[in-house]
């Protein structure tokens, strides 16, 4: 490969005693050689234990120590410490295969071949992903077939509302999108990271994927953030996709009624009523005949609304099989 920077691979880690060292390990065992390697301590009350597994890897990886303030803020100090031309997340529950970071780096060299002018510093590249227990058992591999290898912007803005597929653990991204859309949320503690990903979609960001390359595993249990503050983690991604709909609709291009509609119906899937209400009452009233609007979106918001039962009774089934 005739580009080869150095990648900064950032572990935040919280309490993070049980899964910590197979985090770094799979950081440690990554075939791409210009990585370095940091772990954040989050201010951990675990009595020292994440800080010792840390300590264990010698100069191997680079280790600090903050006070606590959420995963946002970790990888925030990370950033003020790495010094890499491109970053990647590892929560420090979950794994990368071995070719997670050579094989974006191949991808990002095999764009260059195609579109030398390309401009590296507006592009992200992420991987497909498959779900893992505590244990470390493959659980989940969700389908990747409807998701192009470069989609457009609009399509993914809309698209990972219903089924989320911006894995924040896949992602390789350039560390001068810093600079350009600033750091992470640290305000938001359940979806800052999702919050992240949307805003470099509105910044006008190529979003890449590896949808045939497994490269990542997100562990499911049951002491995730999204799993134990679940009232917190509802409000959030309301607010969220109300702010979503706002920079949707600011864009020419983007507001249109097709598209609110599509996110209405989404969100009701969802069962985010209320963001799906903000999106009916802000885009689509107006912009719709009374017929339509009275009649037709009612009915069919029942139809999406039945859909999203279905869909959060497999997800209870699902939790109740597989998330410990």
């Amino acid at each position: 490969m005739n580009y080869h920077p150095k990648v900064s691979i950032i572990i935040p880690v919280y309490n993070g005693s049980n899964f910590l060292s197979e985090a770094i390990d799979a950081a440690i065992a990554q075939t791409y050689d210009n990585c370095e390697i940091l772990v954040i301590n989050d201010g951990s009350k675990d009595d020292g234990a994440s800080e010792k597994i840390a300590l264990s890897y010698g100069d191997r990886i680079r280790y600090y120590c903050k006070k606590n303030g959420g995963v946002s803020s970790a990888l925030n100090f990370a950033f003020g410490k790495m010094t890499g031309e491109w970053f990647s997340w590892l929560s420090h529950d979950d794994l990368y295969y071995p070719e997670k970071i050579e094989k974006q780096i191949k991808f990002i060299n095999d764009l260059l071949l195609k579109s030398p002018k390309i401009n590296l510093r507006r592009i992200t590249v992420r991987t497909a992903t498959e779900s893992i227990d505590k244990h470390g058992k493959v659980i989940k591999t969700p389908s990747y077939r409807d998701v192009p290898e470069h989609e457009k912007t609009i399509d993914t803005i809309l698209n990972n509302i219903l089924n989320y597929r911006l894995s924040g653990c896949s992602f390789l991204l350039p560390t001068s999108c810093l600079s350009d859309v600033g750091k992470f949320n640290e305000s938001i503690r359940t979806v800052s990271d999702v919050e992240y990903w949307y805003r470099l979609l509105f910044a006008g960001y190529e979003f890449y994927c590896l949808k045939n390359d497994i490269l990542v595993q997100n562990r499911s249990h049951g002491k995730q953030v999204g799993k134990n503050k679940v009232q917190l983690f509802n409000q959030e991604m309301n607010d969220l996709f109300i702010w979503i709909a706002d920079q949707m609709n600011s864009n020419a291009e983007y507001n249109t009624i097709s598209n609110n509609e599509k996110m209405y119906y989404y969100l009701i899937r969802r069962r985010c009523c209320y963001a799906a209400q903000y999106v009916k009452e802000n885009y689509l009233k107006n912009k719709s005949a009374s017929i339509k609007y009275y009649l037709k979106y009612p009915f069919i918001a029942q139809y999406h609304a039945l859909l999203g039962e279905m869909r959060n009774l497999a997800r209870r089934v699902y939790r109740k099989i597989y998330v410990k």
